[in-house]
């Protein structure tokens, strides 16, 4: 008879932590070079990689998957940052987020420290790791002139491949339309509260994830962003 393990454990005996980072790192190498290899062919150069102004790509409003909330809940609660208070911030990050307009959200992204470095960096969610720009990084904040960037398709297709593995090897099934995804700072969260529980299957498929009018809006945004 198997085991009934939390979800902590099932990530820890399964190495599904390592899969996603795995998977993620991945994603990122493979945008990267496309970027680079696109604005070659446009006589461009990919500007992030000598990037010196404020990291306004790290005050956006992020959407990211269950997976990637789960893969770095993981890194929160083995380096003893899960806490408390970093929950109560989490959530009502989740809440300012999730009422925002995503093109007036300009907030710091809380996993930044206070040099404004992302402390996840090597697990960040594939929208933070497939985000290119090749016009002047100081537009990004100023919105000065027309930013041009890199058009990830592939990835995003990636991306979402990743989600429906994650969700065969949880045994999550989908229902028609449900996607496991929302703000960065809410899937954290929610992988952090369904940590130590031994029915987070239950828990996380009665949640309320968003509708496709809310997925609309959160990828018309992206787009913009690309463009």
């Amino acid at each position: 008879m198997q085991a009934i393990r939390t979800l902590g454990q099932f990530v820890e005996d399964e190495q599904i932590a390592a899969w996603i980072a795995g998977a993620l790192d991945a994603i990122h190498q493979r945008a990267a070079h496309e970027a680079k290899k696109a604005g070659k062919s446009l006589k461009l150069t990919v500007s992030c990689t000598s990037c010196t102004a404020k990291k306004t790509c790290c005050w956006s409003m992020v959407v990211a998957r269950l997976y990637e909330g789960v893969a770095i809940a993981d890194r929160l609660v083995r380096t003893g940052r899960d806490t408390p208070a970093l929950r109560d911030e989490l959530g009502a990050r989740a809440e300012a987020m999730e009422a925002a307009s995503p093109r007036d959200w300009r907030t710091p992204c809380v996993f930044l420290d206070e040099r404004e470095r992302c402390t996840i960096y090597d697990i960040r969610p594939s929208p933070c790791g497939i985000l290119h720009v090749y016009t002047d990084p100081d537009w990004c904040t100023t919105l000065a002139g027309d930013i041009q960037g890199y058009v990830a398709q592939e990835e995003l297709t990636a991306a979402m491949e990743m989600e429906e593995v994650f969700r065969d090897r949880l045994s999550l099934r989908k229902k028609v339309g449900r996607r496991y995804l929302g703000v960065l700072p809410r899937m954290v969260l929610v992988a952090l509260e369904a940590w130590d529980r031994t029915d987070f299957r239950d828990y996380l498929r009665q949640l309320p994830w968003p509708g496709e009018a809310e997925i609309a809006r959160w990828s018309a945004k992206a787009r913009a962003r690309a463009q």
